[in-house]
């Protein structure tokens, strides 16, 4: 029965999305006000280009703030985000890619369909997952 989960059905189809040129206390604010430990930094036809997590926004801006007296109010998604992201298809089986998030301590996988942000999946669901089978 696991072996038929795919990630397409358990996906969160609209995840967060922020523009390259996006500012980084914003990408800050914006995680803080949905609740969630990262965003996927895509074009405008939704081409995925990184990730940015909130740890990401953490250390940029106390460097800047405490260490180098800057403003972050310069600093765009597209200067600190992840460009090397794994990301996975919505056909996966949903057991594979929890195994992988896990060994590579990943938080989130991004899901591309044809080169296209089509969802995303977080440790929190395949929390949730995991819990109601149990």
């Amino acid at each position: 029965m696991a072996e038929s989960f795919r990630i397409k059905d358990f996906m969160n189809p609209k995840p967060v999305t922020v523009p390259p040129e996006m500012n980084i206390a914003d990408i800050a604010k914006l995680t803080l006000k949905n609740k969630i430990s990262g965003v996927l930094v895509v074009d405008s036809s939704m081409n995925l280009m990184g990730m940015i997590s909130e740890l990401d926004c953490l250390r940029v801006m106390s460097d800047s703030i405490y260490h180098d007296g800057r403003n972050t109010s310069s600093l765009r998604a597209q200067d600190i985000m992840t460009k090397e992201v794994t990301t996975v298809s919505p056909s996966a089986q949903l057991f594979d890619v929890m195994t992988s998030m896990l060994n590579q301590g990943q938080r989130r996988r991004p899901v591309v369909e044809n080169g296209k942000v089509i969802g995303q999946v977080t440790c929190r669901q395949l929390l949730k997952i995991i819990t109601s089978y149990s």
